[in-house]
């Protein structure tokens, strides 16, 4: 829709549910679903001209994904219910590489340094090279999770990893290798993503909401 009139420019069916936000970059336009047809169990990437809505490339997925896609350096980089983290080509929709987290992936991605972050539902997170997909590091209950599930984006700053879960708990954990800095309890869980800032007078900062009804600082 145009900014200034909300008058509709295009539309494009692609699916019977979505629950991402798409992403746009040089005339383009990236969308997952989470599925093709209702109760298909199927999900799909698709690339759209800004412009006009024709769709320029499509890849059906084996599952669902609600995962928002990230664009870096001509790649698409998403999530998908499987446990599957994709890297395709932006421009051709080319798968470049995969990699399997053990658990649904409902969160996008986010990148740091060359470096893909992101939690996954049985209680894992991951460090993945954005080159290659090659496993950095992967923390899991057995590294001081406490087991539940990573639903939201995670935030990196400062040498730091944050992100809540489902056990009701946000978490700190170096960017490094993973190992937990800190963990705050909250009442019920913590879906949302967290925003990161030096405020004045007070340094860094973490801010995020909980189930529970708090918003935390």
């Amino acid at each position: 829709r145009d900014l200034d009139t909300g008058k509709k420019r295009w539309k494009r069916d692609l699916g019977s549910l979505s629950a991402s936000s798409p992403a746009i970059e040089d005339g383009r336009v990236y969308v997952t679903l989470l599925e093709t047809s209702k109760g298909s169990g199927n999900g799909r990437a698709v690339c759209l001209r800004f412009r006009d809505g024709k769709i320029l490339w499509s890849k059906t997925l084996p599952s669902r994904s609600e995962s928002s896609p990230l664009l870096d350096n001509g790649r698409v980089y998403f999530g998908s219910e499987n446990g599957t983290l994709y890297a395709l080509d932006a421009k051709s929709g080319k798968q470049e590489w995969t990699y399997r987290a053990g658990g649904a992936i409902k969160g996008s991605p986010s990148l740091s340094n060359g470096v893909l972050f992101f939690g996954a539902y049985g209680g894992s997170v991951h460090a993945v090279r954005a080159r290659d997909g090659a496993r950095i590091w992967s923390k899991s209950a057995a590294g001081g999770l406490r087991g539940g599930n990573f639903y939201a984006t995670a935030a990196v700053a400062y040498g730091r990893v944050y992100i809540g879960a489902t056990d009701g708990r946000a978490y700190s954990l170096s960017a490094k290798d993973g190992r937990i800095a800190w963990a705050h309890q909250t009442g019920r869980f913590v879906y949302s993503s967290a925003a990161v800032k030096t405020v004045a007078g007070r340094g860094p900062m973490v801010f995020f909401g909980s189930y529970d009804g708090t918003f935390y600082a």
